[in-house]
């Protein structure tokens, strides 16, 4: 091994921790001058919406139109089931009657 070459190395890792030191601070530097130059928007606690606050009672029309919709929509589907079983009951009775009543006159 050879001093001279020793002391190069020690003098090439100190240079290169200084140069990182150097780099660091530059880098500190550089970040605290973008949070200073960074605006700060103030801030407020979030407030529920108008409706979330109201209470029950007051909610009271949207909630009569909201069951009424229902009932409207069950009565609907009802009266549409009905109609369709009157429908399918007086087509088979007519397709009965062209079968067995309507085909004997003709004879």
């Amino acid at each position: 091994m050879n001093p001279h070459h020793d002391s190069k190395e020690e003098e090439l890792r100190s240079r290169e921790e200084s140069l990182r030191e150097r780099e660091i601070q530059i880098r500190m530097r550089e970040l605290e001058a973008e949070l200073e130059s960074t605006p700060v928007h103030p801030t407020s606690k979030h407030e529920e919406p108008l409706s979330k606050k109201r209470p029950w009672y007051k909610r009271l029309p949207e909630i009569g139109k909201f069951c009424l919709m229902v009932i409207a929509v069950i009565v609907m589907v009802r009266l549409a089931t009905w109609l369709a079983t009157a429908i399918l009951i007086f087509g088979i009775g007519w397709v009965g009657y062209k079968f067995f009543l309507d085909g004997d006159r003709n004879e």
